[in-house]
């Protein structure tokens, strides 16, 4: 019995290992994005399951957080090479990222976020609900959005501004400051 028992864990030890190096080879070596190496190996392993064999989000080149969901991935435009949003579309779970027909999202160089962040380039209107009012939405270079904030259609923010967690940004804000609330204001100036 004991026999049996070794062979077992000594089988699948190995077998995880042969795994893991095919997979680390995979993902380091055969798709050559410098930015996934900053990325722990599970978390690429995972979103790559759900997005090229469960399908989810599988329109999307770069790796995204399995509970994200992103829509209009195309109107996306990065600055720079864009690494830091790439990674933070890999790791920050739970985003919602709407960006409507005829509209862009700019991300700036450097800018990262945390969790559950909505970013949607359109809203209802107030009075007709069939009705959307759609604008562009920029983000600055070296931006940090705040856990569970949302960013609303027609915002601009400068560069270096910091969006606290869970404040709503519903007006555009110039560089170097820190923004929170709802709606969101200044509340310091770097």
């Amino acid at each position: 019995m004991n026999l049996l028992k070794w062979l077992y864990y000594g089988f699948t030890n190995k077998l995880k290992h042969v795994l893991t190096c095919f997979l680390s080879f995979y993902f380091t070596r055969i798709i050559k994005k410098y930015h996934y190496k900053k990325i722990d190996i599970s978390q690429l392993i995972t979103n790559w399951i759900f997005q090229r064999i469960f399908r989810l989000q599988s329109e999307i080149p770069i790796s995204v957080n399995f509970t994200s969901k992103i829509q209009g991935y195309k109107n996306i435009i990065y600055n720079g090479d864009g690494e830091s949003a790439k990674i933070s579309m890999a790791v920050s779970g739970g985003c919602y990222f709407t960006i409507f027909k005829n509209t862009t999202l700019e991300i700036g160089e450097n800018t990262i976020w945390a969790f559950n962040v909505c970013i949607q380039t359109g809203n209802h209107d107030f009075l007709n609900r069939e009705n959307y009012k759609v604008a562009n939405i920029k983000i600055g270079n070296n931006c940090w959005i705040g856990n569970s904030a949302t960013i609303l259609s027609g915002v601009e923010l400068g560069d270096n501004v910091t969006v606290g967690a869970n404040s709503v940004v519903t007006k555009s804000f110039p560089s170097n400051c820190v923004v929170a609330g709802v709606p969101a204001r200044i509340i310091k100036q770097l």
